[in-house]
């Protein structure tokens, strides 16, 4: 217990968006545009988070991104594959609203979710589309086959992807996530481990990025243990379908 507890302040401590710990280890690069709801978080150019268009004005990403940062001097990039070399299909935005879930816990990560209004409508392309939400009060099944993308470094080493990388999430239970999180798992989170495998998976820097299942958008990183992609310690995120009502009375009214 001890030891978890070590870890989880560990992943409190390095969850902040400037941590430099930004990677998608063990993935494979995503096909250009094939992904077009993601979205890349950044200031004065430099990715910090990830997240997901919900709407043609709403992004959804993890509060714990946005703690601490400046949202005027944020950009919302859309539309993009390697961020080092925008295509004609980017689109990019200023936020004009941002709204975290009132009762988000930056100790224990509870309801770790956060919206934000984009300054003008994006125009839906090929390369920039938005994704669908959950069935309301639905839930992913252990074994479901999922996926995480993101930009970032792809080991531990500090070298850079050339484009958004992704891959698989397999959904275990939150009985046996919290064997490894001493309790920490509530029903409002969901977990993803791949076992017998040591390096894949998500770290702080993806927070917000978008956990896909069948098409919806289930998930949204929101932490994990200290060494990235570590099944022994399965990456966590924010269960989306438990916030919808949320989701929906921001939306009307804002």
């Amino acid at each position: 217990l001890a030891m978890q507890l070590l870890v989880l302040l560990t992943v409190v401590l390095c969850s902040c968006p400037f941590s430099g710990a930004s990677r998608i280890v063990g993935g494979r690069e995503a096909r250009a545009h094939s992904r077009p709801y993601i979205a890349s978080l950044q200031i004065r150019g430099f990715h910090f988070c990830g997240g997901a268009l919900i709407n043609e004005k709403w992004v959804l990403t993890a509060a714990h991104c946005m703690e601490d940062t400046p949202v005027d001097s944020v950009r919302v990039v859309l539309g993009a594959h390697n961020l080092q070399r925008p295509d004609s299909l980017v689109q990019e935005f200023r936020v004009q609203e941002s709204v975290q879930n009132p009762e988000y816990n930056p100790t224990t990560f509870q309801n770790d979710i956060h919206l934000l209004k984009l300054n003008d409508s994006a125009v839906i392309t090929s390369g920039v589309r938005t994704i669908r939400l959950p069935v309301p009060n639905s839930d992913v099944a252990p074994r479901s086959n999922c996926s995480v993308a993101g930009w970032g470094d792809i080991n531990d080493f500090g070298t850079s992807p050339r484009a958004l990388m992704q891959t698989n999430a397999d959904i275990i239970s939150r009985q046996a996530c919290n064997r490894s999180w001493g309790g920490a798992i509530t029903n409002t989170m969901l977990c993803a481990a791949t076992p017998g495998v040591l390096a894949k998976g998500f770290c702080s820097g993806d927070s917000g990025g978008p956990l896909v299942c069948r098409n919806r958008l289930e998930g949204a990183v929101s932490f994990s243990g200290r060494f990235c992609g570590n099944a022994m310690f399965p990456d966590v995120y924010t269960r989306v379908s438990s916030y919808l009502p949320w989701i929906e009375t921001v939306i009307r009214q804002n």
